[in-house]
């Protein structure tokens, strides 16, 4: 199976009610594509979301929300990145996401020099790295932290000039 993760960006917020719409339109097709939902975070402003998915390819989950009808602004196949030792877990009340776009793609050795100069300050900040997704052809990072608030971690990036989209505080929704 292959990890996806699909992008939404909405103009006016998510409701529980259209959520659960969505769901139901789009889980059926899945299913029949053999694509397995593990979790979404939902931004506070209820405006943005990210989902994963197990699938057989990109395309099976983008066949399912254009059938069931469910908007999405990108779809794109990822590989974990995961902190030496393992992960932490999710802390609700401190999950950030950091995104970032890199149109010339973000090499290995920037990743490991960004990580080199970033984690410290975390681990001084009490920023926990839980885990990153980065798309294949590496223009598109997400990042999953602990974080007392988003402001230390747009600080950080800003202090060793490593560019980023946006950051900002999630929802966990699981199956």
């Amino acid at each position: 199976m292959t990890l996806i993760v699909v992008e939404t960006t909405v103009e006016r917020p998510f409701t529980a009610e259209g959520l659960q719409d969505a769901d139901r339109r789009v889980m059926p097709c899945l299913e029949a594509r053999d694509a397995k939902w593990r979790y979404s975070l939902l931004s506070s402003d209820r405006q943005r979301m990210i989902c994963t998915f197990e699938a057989p390819d990109a395309e099976s989950v983008r066949e399912s929300y254009r059938k069931g009808g469910v908007e999405f602004s990108k779809i794109w196949v990822a590989q974990i990145i995961a902190p030496e030792g393992g992960s932490p877990v999710w802390n609700e009340p401190f999950l950030k996401v950091f995104e970032g776009t890199y149109l010339g793609g973000f090499s290995d050795e920037q990743w490991q020099e960004a990580n080199r100069l970033i984690l410290p300050c975390y681990a001084q900040l009490n920023v926990e790295w839980i885990r990153s997704y980065r798309s294949f052809d590496r223009t598109r990072i997400v990042c999953e932290l602990n974080a007392p608030d988003a402001e230390v971690i747009r600080e950080s990036h800003r202090k060793f000039g490593i560019p980023f989209d946006r950051v900002w505080s999630a929802q966990l929704l699981k199956p």
